[in-house]
């Protein structure tokens, strides 16, 4: 055996899989904190479909947590917090992001007639929706209520308004990533692309 050989060959596969990390950014995040504390934040996260796993979207969200204050002409600014120890976490997957979508290009006001998409574990249940409004501005409002189903458990209710040209931004990018959750990531594309990155890290002074 040549071992040589072998760890040239693991020391290319290495680099080829950092990459394709450095390619690829799967997180976007909408940070909506408002004056009363009441706000919210949502991270959308898509993880590619590889082998017979299939892809999936993680959409998480958190209430807004405390206030922003001081001032940044003063040097004493601090943004306010969100409550992510307390996230709701919801799992999207191919039909899901398809509904979700109608609504994103105007092609339906709410999921399915605003049933919404039901997910049902053990645990508990999920309804998620997004409603196109027009007050009190136009845009989406994504919602999602959970209860748990041991006795004693508080339902749990987060939402989100996205603005015209934010509605307009996700609803793009998710429907790219269709693709990607159906059939992954081509290996020679992102290692091209991690290649390309690269370069143009080193032409950075």
């Amino acid at each position: 055996m040549n071992t040589e050989t072998n760890t040239q060959g693991s020391s290319q596969k290495r680099a080829e899989e950092e990459n394709i990390f450095r390619a690829y950014r799967p997180r976007l995040s909408f940070y909506h904190a408002n004056s009363k504390g009441t706000g919210s934040a949502v991270q959308f996260e898509v993880i590619p479909a590889s082998g017979e796993r299939e892809g999936v979207v993680f959409m998480t969200l958190a209430q807004q947590k405390s206030v922003a204050i001081g001032s940044a002409e003063q040097g004493t600014r601090q943004h306010a917090t969100f409550d992510w120890k307390s996230r709701v976490i919801v799992k999207l997957n191919f039909n899901d992001l398809c509904q979700m979508l109608l609504v994103f290009r105007g092609l339906a006001s709410s999921i399915q007639e605003g049933k919404g998409l039901y997910h049902d574990s053990r645990n508990m249940t999920t309804m998620i929706n997004v409603t196109r409004q027009a007050d009190p501005y136009p845009g989406l409002l994504l919602e999602i209520s959970r209860r748990g189903k041991n006795e004693g458990d508080a339902p749990l209710r987060v939402r989100i308004v996205f603005n015209a040209a934010e509605a307009l931004g996700l609803g793009t990018v998710l429907e790219q990533q269709l693709g990607i959750i159906a059939f992954g990531i081509a290996k020679e594309a992102t290692t091209s692309a991690g290649a390309a990155q690269a370069e143009n890290d080193q032409m950075v002074i």
